[in-house]
């Protein structure tokens, strides 16, 4: 068992929800969890980057967001959506960068976890490139800062903390972003999923968890990604558990996509009324388009219609001119309706399907996320679930208390820690590569952990070969080609020379509570064994047991 929570006691440790479109940060403040504010009394700091020509210096958060009005090429937003990905090979990274206005490069394939790069050309002859992680951190940083402000203590003071991801986030964009906490200068002593730290928000909610076994569905619909929780959890005098039965999602699906839906529209009714059309290389028009679309949703969760302003519009005609377009709910609704149906099969693949379960089973519905304050989103998911969903104020600051909350838990030791559990699953599948290149998955999406897959047998495919080499993939759901999967390493063991086929080894993955990750290769017959060490999040320990 780990002894990390007890190195962690008495240490102020901050938790962070590092979001694709906003990022927040929270702390125990000797009486409840408090999401801290920046200088300017402002809870969210936009996770974009950008960098002023004038003076030459890096800008993060509304600064960056505010620069993005005049000169949308020099800033960066929405990179959690590339963080850990492969530039050549991910489909996601294809084709979401052509909507982008900023430019995305490779990072030359040697490295996976800075393999996507924004690139704002030069200044003063040096190159403006970063990576997603360090893109990231930059975020982190202020963060950072601003909290550090908030509590009257110096940045430095800050070494810890917890931030969330998607569940759905595979190992190399989690390593990214752990990766990203440290060139920020954090230790991340936690990654944790997202829906997870939603429902540590409401550990308090005696509604929520009582001391009688419930079932709670966390839907979360934030800017850039989507991720639906199954847990059953209870709490009693001494702590809580949460037992997580399935995860799924997709981490390219959310208020992004509606934001740019309605994009498209607000430049069609330009074009349709004033007979021009917004040029795709128009990139300033384009970024005031997807800043009036996502006031206009912000503004229609309350009001049935909205007038967007686009005042002095030029589209290179050389006569700017005044854009007002009406826009109802109902309106918005059509362009939000593809994005909301896949979360609602999301959601009910997760539950009908996976869990095997009716929607009667089901306590508690909880939604997280900027968008789920849509109406149309608490709509669909009530029509789906047949229950009132439970969704706060805020539901953007959900993830953010969550992450405090868990920060508070593992800063009073090993006991508190092991009075409260959290028990997860395996987002996505772990496998091999075989020799036709298909996928061979040896532990199954939403497996329990700790695990220990099935022993697969592996051999030689030539006479006298003298290595074996077994790939190890992850995911993602379903995927049946290695291609489709990312590359978590391999594993390399010398043979004796024999006819091809004759060498009998086997492969098992040994997957831990804490995260961490063996693949094995046994060479049966000699009584040796070739590791490969898969390091998912930094090591937790969270306590084993089950729901009686």
């Amino acid at each position: 068992m780990s002894d990390q929570p007890d190195m962690l006691k008495d240490k102020l440790i901050i938790g962070i929800d590092l979001g694709t479109t906003k990022s927040a940060v929270a702390v125990w403040n000797d009486q409840a969890i408090e999401v801290l504010n920046d200088s300017a009394g402002r809870a969210f700091t936009p996770s974009i980057v950008g960098w002023d020509r004038e003076r030459h210096e890096w800008l993060i958060g509304h600064a960056a967001r505010d620069l993005g009005v005049s000169h949308p090429g020099d800033v960066i937003y929405s990179i959690k959506r590339y963080i850990g990905r492969s530039f050549s090979s991910d489909p996601s990274v294809l084709y979401g960068r052509q909507d982008l206005t900023y430019t995305l490069i490779s990072g030359g394939g040697t490295d996976q976890l800075r393999d996507v790069v924004a690139d704002l050309g030069e200044d003063r002859g040096a190159p403006l490139r970063l990576s997603a992680p360090e893109v990231s951190a930059k975020v982190l940083a202020k963060l950072r800062d601003d909290a550090a402000a908030a509590l009257g203590i110096e940045p430095s003071q800050l070494s810890y903390a917890v931030i969330t991801v998607p569940a759905y986030f595979n190992v190399l964009q989690r390593r990214a972003t752990i990766l990203a906490g440290k060139l920020a200068g954090l230790e991340v002593v936690g990654i944790l999923n997202e829906p997870t730290a939603a429902a540590l928000a409401y550990s308090g909610n005696a509604q929520v968890l009582t001391t009688e076994e419930r079932r709670i569905l966390i839907y979360d619909l934030g800017g850039g990604t989507f991720d639906i929780s199954l847990l059953e959890a209870r709490r009693d005098d001494a702590g809580y558990l949460f037992y997580t039965l399935v995860v799924d999602g997709n981490t390219r699906l959310g208020g992004d996509d509606i934001d740019a839906s309605v994009a498209r529209w607000i430049a069609e009714e330009i074009e349709r009324l004033h007979d021009h059309p917004v040029r795709p290389d128009d990139q300033v028009t384009r970024a005031r388009l997807r800043r009036a679309a996502e006031q206009a949703k912000i503004d229609l969760t309350t009001r049935d219609s909205t007038t967007i302003d686009l005042p002095a519009l030029d589209l290179g005609s050389g006569s700017p001119f005044d854009m007002r377009i009406e826009l109802t709910r109902a309106q918005l609704e059509q362009r939000a309706a593809e994005v909301v149906r896949k979360t609602i099969e999301i959601t009910r693949r997760a539950v009908e399907d996976v869990a095997g379960l009716g929607w009667d089973k089901i306590d508690e519905v909880i939604l997280v996320g900027g968008p789920t304050l849509m109406p149309i989103v608490q709509r669909e998911v009530e029509r789906l679930t047949g229950r009132r969903p439970l969704v706060s104020d805020q539901p953007q600051l959900t993830v953010a208390l969550g992450a405090g909350e868990y920060a508070h838990i593992l800063s009073q030791g090993q006991e508190k820690f092991q009075e409260n559990a959290l028990i997860n699953v395996i987002a996505l599948p772990l496998g091999i590569r075989l020799d036709d290149d298909t996928f061979e998955p040896l532990v199954e999406a939403n497996a329990t952990v700790p695990h220990t897959s099935r022993a697969f047998p592996v051999t030689t495919t030539e006479d006298n070969q003298k290595t074996i080499h077994v790939e190890v993939l992850q995911g993602p759901r379903g995927a049946t080609r290695a291609d489709q999967c990312v590359v978590l390493g391999s594993v390399d063991m010398e043979v004796p020379a024999a006819p091809a086929r004759t060498p009998k080894f086997e492969i098992i993955f040994d997957v831990q509570s804490d995260g961490t990750m063996k693949a094995i290769v046994n060479d049966t017959r000699r009584n040796r064994t070739a590791t490969l060490d898969i390091v998912e999040t930094r090591t937790l320990t969270w306590r084993d047991r089950s729901l009686t």
